[in-house]
């Protein structure tokens, strides 16, 4: 586990994902930070510089795609990895999160574990 925890910014609208995200990625010695939708994710990633942000694709008002090209266009703040969840495995959704600026695009549901040690890979390969 880092010794220093790294900071996750969790975007969903759904309030279990966020509850499940949260509960299991602290327990993997990350420091979690939620967000129920995409302009309080804005927000949040403005004032609180997450080292890499978790991004459901599909959310009412301003889907992830929106909120990833948003963080993208920051150009004031640093590169943050940025990685889109998902329902669906469709290859158009793929496409539209990598050229949102996406590094990587899970698919629900997920297990924790993998995903723990996915985002340390992701966070070790942006430093």
């Amino acid at each position: 586990m880092p010794s220093s925890a790294a900071t996750i910014l969790v975007i969903d609208d759904d309030a279990t994902i966020r509850l499940l995200l949260s509960a299991g990625l602290s327990k993997q010695g990350f420091h979690v930070l939620e967000a129920a939708g995409g302009p309080a994710g804005l927000a949040a990633f403005r004032t609180r510089r997450p080292d890499l942000v978790l991004i459901d694709v599909s959310m009412p008002g301003m889907d992830g795609f929106q909120v990833a090209r948003a963080i993208g266009s920051e150009s004031s703040i640093r590169t943050v990895p940025l990685v889109m969840l998902t329902g669906s495995d469709e290859p158009d959704i793929r496409r539209q999160a990598f050229e949102a600026g996406a590094l990587d695009i899970l698919t629900k549901p997920f297990q924790l574990l993998p995903l723990a040690e996915r985002l340390r890979n992701l966070l070790g390969s942006a430093a």
